[in-house]
């Protein structure tokens, strides 16, 4: 915008100097060769008015006379006598002057030498003309440097009005700019963003706008998150009810097998509360996602077991480092194997691989259902080809942004549905407790 401001305010100004520059420049022209004429008329009537009074004398004028009631000739003229005889060293222009001795009047003309003019005097042995001239350099003394000084304060001007248009300009365009770098701040989770109220009415009504906006914005993730925070904190109690129960049973396997999962889902629910009462920023930790992915894939062999599910692991040995938590990844992963339990037939078989290649790590989970439909976007959260909230691959989604990474979904070699998440390794020490 404050470029287009100055291009318009350069065009608009060029137009308004030109229109009177080059007038003025033709001006000066025309009156510097209205100058040089004059001088040779001035010149030629001079010596004109010297050969009259000598010819009223009484005898004809010879050239010694009129040399020494004229002394030196001006540069540029010269008296033709009738006889051919001359007083003066210019080149007479020819045909000038015998268009002047034929029809006895004073003219004038312009040739390539630059401007000449021709005067008759009648005395009793014929027609003396007198002829002055000027150079084109005289015609054109003193243009070059009007036109210069012109241009010069042509060019002032433009540059002036630039100068005014691109402070007001600045005026305008720096506080939009502001608003709009605030905008993508806000846009990447920082809700502190606000926006100074200046510059001209409308921005600040804008800019007013936009920090009423933000104040709403916090407000209401804060209200979400408190919501979240008491939702999650009256889980604890069906939990603790559940735990109760399982440890009145007796001591077996399958009793500590429950203990251990309460205990898990119990941890979740209090990193659940955790997050939530956390200010409305993105999290940042560190963890072994490969690691995360071998305890949750332990944890959903059972289930597989139980169903005929025919699971296929490959999960390397090599640790995966990223910038997340073991609850974001581990609620990542869980969602994902979550996904093919609840939208595949029992005795449908599926693949859960993570492997460390170049510098991230590529975690895949394929089954061998009926695959995404058409119209599914993974994009849109809450969407669901099923009926179930949608917010699955919206928690993988944002594991994987969040990490830096991203999601792909596709069509798996079996014909169902693979989900494939790439995150770049971090260097950081990865977490532990937990898995």
């Amino acid at each position: 915008m404050r470029i287009r401001l100055n291009l318009l305010v350069l065009g608009v100004a060029s137009l308004i100097v030109v229109s009177f520059v080059v007038p003025l420049g033709l001006m000066v022209r025309q009156q510097a060769d209205q100058r040089g004429r004059l001088e040779a008329e001035r010149t030629a009537q001079s010596l004109a008015a010297v050969v009259v009074r000598s010819a009223i004398s009484g005898d004809d004028p010879t050239t010694n006379q009129l040399a020494e009631l004229i002394g030196p000739i001006p540069q540029g003229s010269l008296i033709l006598m009738p006889d051919g005889q001359t007083l003066g060293e210019q080149e007479p222009d020819r045909p000038l002057i015998q268009e002047v001795v034929s029809q006895r009047t004073a003219l004038s003309s312009y040739n390539a030498g630059g401007f000449g003019l021709a005067i008759p005097v009648l005395i009793p042995g014929g027609t003396v003309v007198v002829y002055s001239s000027v150079t084109n350099g005289t015609l054109s003394e003193g243009v070059t440097s009007a036109w210069l000084l012109l241009t010069i304060l042509g060019a002032g001007l433009i540059g002036a009005a630039l100068l005014i248009a691109d402070r007001l300009g600045r005026s305008v365009v720096g506080p939009s700019q502001r608003i709009a770098i605030a905008a993508g701040r806000l846009g990447d989770g920082d809700l502190g963003t606000r926006v100074e109220e200046v510059g001209p009415p409308e921005l600040v009504s804008i800019a007013t706008a936009f920090n009423v906006l933000a104040d709403r914005i916090r407000e209401l993730l804060a209200a979400e998150r408190e919501d979240v925070a008491d939702l999650s904190h009256r889980l604890r109690t069906p939990l603790t009810a559940v735990r109760l129960q399982a440890e009145g049973m007796e001591d077996t396997p399958e009793r500590q097998a429950i203990l251990q999962k309460i205990d898990g889902l119990s941890l979740a629910v209090s990193d659940l509360i955790s997050e939530a009462r956390k200010p409305a920023e993105r999290d940042v930790g560190n963890c072994d996602v490969v690691a995360v992915v071998r305890s949750r894939a332990g944890f959903w062999k059972v289930l597989a077991d139980e169903q005929n599910r025919d699971m296929v692991v490959d999960i390397g040995e090599q640790p995966g480092p990223v910038g997340s938590t073991i609850g974001q990844a581990g609620a990542a992963i869980d969602a994902l194997i979550g996904n093919v339990f609840s939208h595949t037939d029992p005795g449908t078989g599926f693949e859960i691989s993570a492997n460390v290649r170049d510098s991230s790590v590529r975690i895949e989970v394929a089954d061998g259902g009926a695959g995404f439909s058409n119209r599914f976007d993974p994009g849109r959260r809450g969407m669901s080809g099923a009926d179930s909230s949608g917010l699955g691959l919206d928690i993988a989604r944002r594991f994987a942004t969040d990490a830096g990474g991203e999601m792909t979904i596709g069509a798996s070699p079996h014909g169902g549905a693979v989900v494939v998440l790439t995150i770049p390794l971090d260097d950081a020490i990865p977490e532990t407790t937990g898995l």
